[in-house]
Formats: C-alpha cells, sequence, structure tokens
C-alpha cells in the first residue's frame, strides 16, 4: 500500500515542519516588535543555497500574520507581501512586483479593501504584458513608480492601521538579478522615504544566497547597512534529529500508523547530512521510500542513498552534475576534488593535495589548473598554491558520498552508485 511520505527534498519547508534557527527566528521576531512599534528595522538573510532561507522567510510570515504565536512577543498583525525575483528582473520589474503584489494581498483582505481602493491609481493602467503609467503615452522613469510605490505603501497602513502592526514586505531569491537591476538602490531609497514620510511600521526584509551582499553593494555602497543581516549555517546534531522526528510524526498523522528509525539509521541521516535541511530532507525521504517493514534501519538508508535516483543520485543531479560529473572526465581530478572535501569549503595547499591523493605531479598540475578554468575550485587571492572548494554544501556531498562508498565497501554491502542495487539483504 502507498504511503504519505513526509519529507520533502528541494522544497519549502512548512512551519509545521520547521526545525531549529531559534536564535534567528527570536531576532527577527523583535524586529516586527520595533516596527509594529513605529521603529522600522530591515534584515537580510543569506547562506548556502538550500540551506533554509526560504523555509525560514516563510515561517516568518505566518508570525507576522498572527497564524503562528511568536516565541516572545505574543501574536503580530502584520499585513504580509512576499515577492520573488527572477534573473531577467529590472529595477522597473522589483517595483512592479512589490506593488503588484501589495494590491493583490490587500484585496484579500475583505474588511479592508474598500477602504484602500484610493491608494491604487498608479496601478490601474498596469498590464500583464507591458506597463501604461496612469493613461500616459510613455514608460514611467523609475523614480515616479518609485515615488508612487512608496506613496501608496504609506497610505495603505494609514488606512488600514486599525486592522494590521505594520507591512511586512519580502524579497526573496534577491540574489538572482544581476547588480544593474539596482536592488540595492531600491532598498535604500525605498526605506529612507517611507522614513521621510512618516511611516514608521514597515518592515523590508530580503533573502539570497551570499553574493547578495556583493551584488547589493555594487548598486549602493551603503545599501546593506540598513539591514540586520542572518547568516544561516548548517543545523546543529540535535536539530538535525528533530526534523526527522517531526517528519515522522506528521506520517503517523497522516497514514494512520507509525513509521519508526533505528538510532542508527537517524545518526546516518544527521552526519551524512553534516545539517544542511536539503541533505537531511532528501536522506530522509530515500530512506523512508526504501523501508517495507515500518522501520526505518540501515539498510534501508544505505539502500535509499545508493539505489537509482536514490539520495546521492538526486543530490548530484539536482546541485552538483556540472561541478562533479559533466565538467570532469578525469577520476585522478575527481580524487583531487574529494582530497580537497576533508577540509570542506577551507583552503587547502597544494603540498597537502598531493600527499592525500598520490598522483603525479604532472597530472594535479594540470587538474588545478582545469579545475580553476572551470571554476570547480577557487584559487586563494595572493597566494600561489592554495585552493578551496566553492561552497561547503559542494564538500559536504563529495564527502558524503566518497564516506559513504567506503563504509559500505568495508561493510560488505555490495551496493553503490555502480551496482544501483538495494542495499544488501533487501
Amino acid at each position: 500500500m502507498p504511503r504519505y511520505n513526509p519529507f520533502r527534498p528541494g522544497s519549502i519547508v512548512t512551519p509545521g515542519m520547521f526545525s531549529g534557527r531559534v536564535e534567528e527566528l527570536l531576532a527577527l521576531e523583535r524586529i516586527l516588535f520595533q516596527t509594529k512599534n513605529g521603529n522600522p528595522q530591515h534584515f537580510l538573510i543569506h547562506g548556502e543555497r538550500g540551506i533554509g532561507k526560504s523555509s525560514l522567510l516563510v515561517c516568518l510570515q505566518y508570525i507576522a500574520r498572527g497564524e503562528l504565536e511568536s516565541y516572545e512577543c505574543g501574536n503580530f498583525r502584520f499585513l504580509t507581501v512576499g515577492v520573488e525575483l527572477e534573473p531577467a528582473n529590472c529595477y522597473l520589474d522589483i517595483i512592479r512586483k512589490v506593488g503588484a503584489e501589495l494590491q493583490r494581498v490587500v484585496y484579500t483582505h475583505q474588511r479592508v479593501k474598500d477602504v484602500a481602493k484610493k491608494a491604487w491609481d498608479f496601478l490601474k493602467g498596469w498590464e500583464v504584458m507591458g506597463i501604461k503609467y496612469s493613461g500616459k503615452d510613455r514608460t514611467p522613469q523609475p523614480h515616479e513608480l518609485l515615488e508612487d510605490l512608496t506613496y501608496t505603501v504609506e497610505q495603505t497602513f494609514k488606512e488600514t492601521k486599525d486592522e494590521f502592526d505594520g507591512i511586512l514586505i519580502t524579497i526573496d531569491e534577491a540574489d538572482k538579478p544581476a547588480a544593474e537591476a539596482n536592488l540595492g538602490e531600491f532598498v535604500k531609497i525605498f526605506t529612507e522615504r517611507l522614513m521621510k514620510r512618516g511611516c514608521g511600521n514597515v518592515c523590508l526584509g530580503l533573502a539570497g544566497i551570499s553574493g547578495v551582499l556583493e551584488t547589493l553593494r555594487e548598486s549602493h555602497e551603503s545599501s546593506t547597512r540598513i539591514f540586520e543581516i542572518f547568516t544561516l549555517e548548517p543545523l546543529l546534531p540535535d536539530e538535525r534529529v528533530e526534523v526527522i522526528r517531526k517528519g515522522l510524526e506528521e506520517a503517523k498523522t497522516k497514514n494512520g500508523f507509525e513509521v519508526s528509525i533505528t538510532h542508527e539509521a537517524e545518526q546516518c541521516v544527521s552526519m551524512f547530512s553534516e545539517g544542511y535541511p536539503h541533505f537531511i530532507q532528501q536522506f530522509a525521504y530515500s530512506a523512508f521510500q526504501e523501508d517495507k517493514d515500518n522501520l526505518i534501519d540501515l539498510n534501508d538508508f544505505w539502500g535509499g542513498a545508493f539505489k537509482e535516483n536514490g539520495a546521492f543520485q538526486q543530490l548530484g543531479l539536482k546541485y552538483f552534475q556540472g561541478l562533479y560529473f559533466d565538467k570532469i572526465g578525469s577520476d585522478e581530478y575527481r580524487e583531487v576534488l574529494r582530497a580537497m572535501s576533508k577540509n570542506l569549503d577551507n583552503w587547502v595547499t597544494k603540498g597537502q593535495i598531493r600527499k592525500d591523493t598520490k598522483i603525479k605531479s604532472t597530472t594535479l598540475n594540470n587538474a588545478i589548473t582545469s579545475l580553476k578554468k572551470r571554476k570547480i575550485i577557487v584559487p586563494k587571492p595572493g597566494k600561489k598554491g592554495e585552493y578551496r572548494l566553492p561552497n561547503k554544501s559542494f564538500a559536504v556531498w563529495i564527502k558524503a558520498y566518497t564516506q559513504a562508498k567506503e563504509e559500505v565497501c568495508a561493510s560488505g554491502n555490495s551496493i553503490g552508485i555502480e551496482t544501483k542495487r538495494n542495499a544488501e539483504g533487501k
């Protein structure tokens, strides 16, 4: 019989399954509290892809809307406006997305949509396939639209303050547009104009991979100063276990029966994931799928990890296929990456790589030159002969993939990506 699998590889985790990030949530709640009381604060969440930025944003939105009670501040009542950016978005697109989503969100609230109607004049001429500016036969200047957006946000809160504590505007995938989209200029001018208008109940939050900080500075050198910055790190061991157990509790509720997990299998999910939420979800999902007797054990973990379309293959295809397989035709080159992964994304000298790999100097030199050219490894600025992998999650995947294969071979099991078989005994 089919069973509901509660784990969600590659997807945003719903608040009921959200684990960890308590310190970050406490700090974000305090930002909302300050904004509620007219002292607006803004935040930026950054970290590697798949580290849980979007899930944290969604959880905060639930808290801001009052659908979840906060840890310290009771219930909030914020109007929440959330947008996602795309690589092709320009400055006008950013303004348009925020304005259009603000309009949509307000109109979902029956009690306030009538009173807020007069705030939407500047959006009336906006069409799906293009922009018309209040019926004028010309493209609006960015400063005009930004001024109108600022006015509209101010008026929206003024007209709805009996219903809401403030307005929370979140921009996810903030790293995607190029610096030429001038997101940094937008956030700087937008927040300053709101303050000049005396509108102190608007909080702006951004989320993106770590490069978003440099992109913002390229657009406006002081733009990052308006934010409290949160760097997301991998989950701690007890938080990883909490993710697994919450998932199994949800499965029990949905399925009407319990699926349990052995301590050893639970620890394998925790250890090989290194605390990356998307790794935890994928390993747990694959082990759950592999289980046939409602007890997830080591055989289920290994089988789910190494079988065809299993966890390692899925993670490789989704995140690292180009870096580890498509761009590299030599096992010796991959051996360099495996040696470097033991240090995660820390700097490693060529001498240490040579010692760990024992490959010929000529081959090593060729490997390093090729890997640098393809941007698979990063040279240390101003320091010859030192390199690192581009991000920690790539290192974790290589390390886990290599270590898991060694442990499987040592245990006498015959599973692996190459054999595409289930674990021994399955």
